[in-house]
């Protein structure tokens, strides 16, 4: 009696329960709550209570000796990827400038067998080259003719080109085997600008040493949650708040307003001061219409108030409370 296969889901023609079930397993949904999220005060990196804290650009905030480590891995990565490219560049001129002599050796060739003439290597081609390119400076079209010589080449390039590409398909390799697996060819390589970036938010954003934002946390007594200094409410991840900065202390401030002004050095900037982190409600009512912070009387800017970034709240109604994966499934 032949042994049956109906145990072989693949044999089938249409999806079981089973399949249509890992199906949806495979590219789904799921939502996560308040305990899956990082708490407010803590390390976007090491996830452990901030010590020394610092923000990005966008409010996302770091332990500074976090910070630190990671710009300097970052930058050996960088360092790293640039010789890479740089090994990549040499490549692709290399294997342009082969495909353009042999390119020029088709057309010579091509021109050698249209004239009757035996081709006898690379050094009659040079001499024939040397021919073809002397009559025409003589009558002063040597342009026009270089022209014509580019377009062939070119021409003898997409054909060479063309004829490699059919005999790979004659003999495909093992693509299975790592070892023998075909090279797909690297594209051009586009100048970007590689530089540390900052991976949280959704959308990566650079980043430096210099672009630190000092951050200042206030915990009341016997309080081991921060709070906002001016409403004394609990800073977490479902109350919006804001992070203040400038380059005006309030010492320095009255006497600018006083003094005329000078001009100064476009390469020196004064260091970055404040960091005061108030709830948005403060920000908005107090900080925002005075142009000044209420605990160091820092001179804000509007661009000085920078939302603090945050994974989610786990309420449905707030952003990052959904997690999403999307596979491809195969069935052979």
């Amino acid at each position: 009696m032949v042994a049956s296969h109906a145990k072989h889901a693949t044999t089938q023609s249409t999806l079981t329960y089973a399949e249509r079930a890992k199906l949806k397993a495979s590219s789904g949904s799921r939502r996560i709550g308040g305990e899956s999220f990082k708490p407010y005060d803590h390390c976007h990196l090491c996830l452990s209570l901030l010590v020394s804290p610092v923000s990005c650009s966008r409010g996302h905030m770091y332990c500074r000796e976090c910070a630190v480590a990671d710009l300097i891995q970052q930058k050996v990565g960088i360092e790293s990827q640039k010789r890479e490219m740089e090994r990549w560049l040499a490549k692709e001129e290399g294997e342009r400038a082969a495909a353009r002599q042999a390119a020029r050796e088709r057309v010579v060739r091509d021109f050698e067998k249209g004239m009757g003439v035996g081709w006898v290597g690379a050094g009659g081609g040079g001499s024939a080259g040397k021919a073809v390119a002397g009559a025409p400076a003589e009558t002063g079209r040597k342009k026009g003719v270089e022209e014509l010589m580019k377009e062939a080449e070119d021409r003898a390039m997409a054909k060479i080109e063309a004829e490699q590409v059919e005999q790979r398909k004659a003999k495909l390799p093992a693509f299975w085997l790592p070892s023998l697996a075909p090279e797909g060819r690297v594209g051009p390589i586009k100048d970007v600008k590689v530089q540390a970036l900052c991976h949280f938010g959704g959308e990566p954003h650079p980043i430096s040493r210099k672009t630190l934002l000092p951050v200042i946390l206030h915990y009341p007594t016997a309080s081991k949650t921060a709070h906002c200094p001016s409403c004394s409410r609990e800073l977490n991840n479902t109350v919006p708040s804001v992070l203040l900065t400038s380059r005006q202390p309030a010492s320095t401030t009255a006497e600018t307003e006083d003094r005329p002004k000078k001009k100064k050095k476009a390469d020196k900037e004064e260091p970055l001061v404040c960091g005061h982190v108030f709830c948005k409600s403060c920000a908005d009512s107090m900080i925002r219409p005075a142009g000044r912070c209420s605990v160091c009387e820092a001179k804000i800017e509007p661009e000085g108030i920078i939302p603090i970034g945050k994974e989610g709240t786990g309420f449905a109604a707030a952003g990052g409370s959904e997690v999403k994966s999307s596979s491809i499934v195969f069935r052979v």
